[in-house]
């Protein structure tokens, strides 16, 4: 397959390609393996996409996991008892929750006849407390210009949104983070970018990679606002 791809099998790789350098991974993910975007999310950014149907996308991710340029995840271990009690077997099995680049897909992603003209990059669906963000597709080419659209709140609702990301994570908000946030915040509306981010960083630690596609858009908002964007 590889070499030969069809136009469905670009958009996948060109968009699992956006999302893996818009966070900066290295190639140690790449041969680690790492969260990307939900398979779901995948679908409805790379249909969006003229004359690529649903079913076009399922063969062309089929293909693609046949060629191991990308794989799914997580893994789950699989339970020996439902295979018998004569049966003895260990091995996992893909949630197929998300969808990533192996290296040999991200090799072939950078090949200029794999490249499309326009990719759409993805955010995965994630529901906080004073609304739900969609999906966001956002074409990538010369020159982009990206926006999402955030529910418009006071400053203590956008803590609190920000909040509602990290704890839909599992991590657990101390103090001194929510009083980063909320300095995140005031930096965001006097348009410090830079700062607002280094902050974000600092308070969502060693999860920032997985976050920032996610969390990043709501204060970035707030920047472009204040900036008059």
């Amino acid at each position: 397959m590889a070499g030969q791809l069809d136009e469905a099998a670009k958009q996948i790789l060109g968009t699992l390609l956006a999302d893996f350098t818009d966070r900066g991974l290295s190639a140690q993910e790449l041969k680690d393996g790492y969260i990307g975007p939900k398979i779901e999310a995948l679908a409805t950014a790379v249909c969006n996409v003229d004359d690529i149907t649903k079913v076009d996308f399922e063969v062309a991710f089929k293909d693609l996991e046949k060629a191991r340029l990308i794989k799914t995840g997580p893994m789950e271990m699989i339970d020996p008892g439902s295979f018998g009690s004569d049966v003895i077997f260990i091995g996992s099995v893909s949630k197929r929750e998300y969808a990533y680049l192996t290296e040999s897909g991200y090799k072939e992603s950078r090949k200029s006849p794999n490249r499309p003209q326009r990719v759409q990059r993805v955010v995965n669906n994630i529901h906080i407390s004073g609304g739900q963000f969609e999906n966001l597709q956002l074409a990538a080419g010369e020159g982009v210009n990206q926006s999402m659209a955030v529910t418009t709140g006071t400053d203590s609702e956008i803590v609190a949104k920000l909040i509602s990301v990290l704890e839909s994570q599992g991590q657990v908000v101390n103090p001194q983070q929510r009083s980063d946030l909320v300095k995140v915040v005031n930096e965001a509306n006097e348009g410090n970018a830079k700062e607002a981010k280094s902050l974000l960083e600092k308070v969502c630690g060693p999860a920032w990679g997985a976050l920032q596609p996610v969390i990043w858009p709501i204060v970035g908002e707030l920047v472009k606002k204040s900036l008059g964007l």
